[in-house]
């Protein structure tokens, strides 16, 4: 089912994509979530989360380094300076995320056929299958982040994912671990950094997520051409503007040259098997409890340092570039309107899918007339 791969190929997205919905159950399979996963507005969404989380492990660790460090060390103003630059990084990358999600639950663009109202917007309300898809969506997107950053910290990704789709109340990932899962509280630096300040506080009935409230935060100052990135064309970018229009739209050949990490994305596809898993190194006899050391679920000073061990990293680390001068130029005489051109997604692999996902459900059907 996966798409004839080139000598010189790289991991792309759709190869992530495709080996989550081989091993996806065929229960949750359905053809307009097939059909969702191949449009180029989910994709963009998909490099935001696969970005987003990969850049919040990195950070997640820097954290639990410094609070190690703080054991010995004293607090000073710039360490301040410090983690407001991550908190600055995580913010901006969670908008990145956030204004794609806002087409998806308005129905904008691409995403008007799966409008829980149709894409007009006149229908009757269907709870149910937006339910079905909301959880479909979210369960498969943690799979292809998963697998886009290594197959590690899986726990960790589930549990960020949730928290922004769903904030820390309604988060089922959290309310079922138990035992050696749960996670060790977060010290108030840490929790402030990874969490940020655009949080309110409301009732049940109206709480927004975590992603919504990015968007409508009004304690920093947002920049207006990230809302267009990967969209609008814009006559000029800062470089920061630039690396995270990269991030979502770039096509993963050019990743690497451009010094643009994106996970395994763009890596060689020779050091991964049909799985994508890695071929090329040889597996530790302790790796699994190094990865296990590194999660959040370590419930002590000494767990925080073996958190610090661990094998080389599959892929580079996030740098982005700080805020320039030219992060806030003064505003042109009127907005961008052009776009870059729509670029499709693998109409082939999306067709094989909806054929496999139809001889299933034949085989099934004929099974059960028996």
């Amino acid at each position: 089912m996966q798409r004839k791969a080139e000598p010189d190929d790289v991991v792309t997205l759709q190869d992530v994509k495709d080996v989550v919905l081989f091993t996806a159950p065929i229960k949750i399979l359905k053809p307009y979530l097939i059909n969702l996963l191949h449009l180029p507005a989910t994709e963009r969404i998909l490099r935001a989360l696969i970005f987003y989380c990969q850049y919040h492990l990195q950070t997640s660790d820097t954290m639990n380094n410094r609070t190690i460090e703080l054991m010995t060390k004293i607090r000073t103003e710039r360490s301040v300076e410090v983690e407001m630059h991550y908190m600055d990084n995580l913010e901006d990358l969670r908008l990145l995320v956030a204004k794609e999600y806002s087409n998806l639950i308005n129905g904008s663009g691409e995403f008007a056929k799966f409008h829980h109202m149709g894409p007009s917007k006149k229908m009757r309300s269907m709870n149910r299958k937006e339910s079905f898809l909301f959880e479909t969506f979210v369960r498969m997107s943690i799979q292809i982040i998963w697998i886009a950053l290594g197959r590690k910290s899986f726990d960790e990704i589930e549990l960020e994912v949730h928290r922004m789709f769903k904030s820390d109340l309604f988060n089922s990932a959290e309310h079922k671990l138990t035992g050696d899962k749960k996670i060790v509280p977060r010290t108030p630096h840490e929790r402030q950094v990874l969490i940020g300040h655009c949080i309110v506080k409301k009732y049940k009935v109206d709480m927004m997520s975590p992603l919504i409230n990015e968007v409508h935060c009004s304690k920093r100052n947002i920049d207006h051409r990230m809302f267009g990135l990967g969209i609008v064309q814009y006559p000029r970018l800062s470089s920061r503007l630039t690396y995270m229009e990269c991030a979502l739209s770039m096509p993963e050949n050019l990743l690497q040259q451009s010094h643009i990490s994106l996970g395994i994305l763009g890596l060689a596809r020779a050091r991964f098997d049909i799985l994508l898993r890695e071929v090329c190194r040889e597996p530790e006899a302790s790796s699994s409890n190094l990865n296990k050391s590194s999660s959040r679920s370590t419930k002590s000073a000494t767990s925080r340092k073996k958190s610090t061990l661990g094998q080389a990293p599959m892929y580079s680390s996030i740098e982005l570039p700080p805020r320039g001068s030219d992060e806030y130029d003064e505003l042109p005489s009127e907005f961008p309107t052009e776009s870059y051109p729509r670029k499709p997604c693998d109409d082939k692999q999306r067709r094989k899918w909806l054929r496999r996902y139809q001889r299933i459900v034949n085989k099934h059907r004929a099974h059960s007339s028996r």
